[in-house]
């Protein structure tokens, strides 16, 4: 399977995935899924910008990108903004380990898990259900941070 690392930041690309985490898994590209409500939020060209140019970037909508990722020979880093990006890929057949979660910033009603993920309602449920999928789940920032589990967080 060409997945390397599947992570879920809401910042997509930034400081860490480019200096710590594309450095140490020796990857050949960069999948962002995109449902086709955010299509035209993205900002292509930034992202296309804020990636060395070594790493090929493909942004493609989530059936395609589950297919793309399933079947491509690229050493591919799957980089998703949403636990429901990540729970959607799933379902279009996305065949994953594990699952980093990297970032997802507060908002309203939402519990702090780690200095930088926050989690509501619907974030734990769709935890729930990758983790039933027996897909193991944690999070840390950059590769040299202690991993720290998600489960204490999605157990009642």
């Amino acid at each position: 399977m060409p997945i390397i690392f599947a992570r879920v930041d809401d910042r997509l690309i930034h400081g860490q995935i480019v200096q710590a985490w594309l450095p140490e898994l020796n990857v050949d590209e960069v999948l962002i899924p995109c449902s086709k409500e955010k299509a035209n939020c993205l900002n292509r060209g930034l992202l296309r910008l804020s990636l060395p140019y070594e790493y090929e970037l493909t942004i493609l909508d989530s059936p395609a990108a589950a297919r793309r990722a399933n079947e491509s020979n690229r050493r591919i880093f799957l980089l998703m903004g949403s636990l429901k990006e990540a729970a959607d890929l799933i379902k279009d057949g996305l065949q994953i380990k594990s699952l980093n979660i990297g970032g997802m910033h507060f908002k309203d009603g939402a519990q702090k898990l780690a200095d930088n993920v926050f989690l509501d309602g619907d974030d734990k449920r769709f935890l729930k259900l990758i983790r039933d999928l027996g897909i193991n789940i944690e999070t840390r920032a950059v590769p040299s941070s202690a991993s720290v589990s998600i489960v204490g967080a999605i157990e009642p």
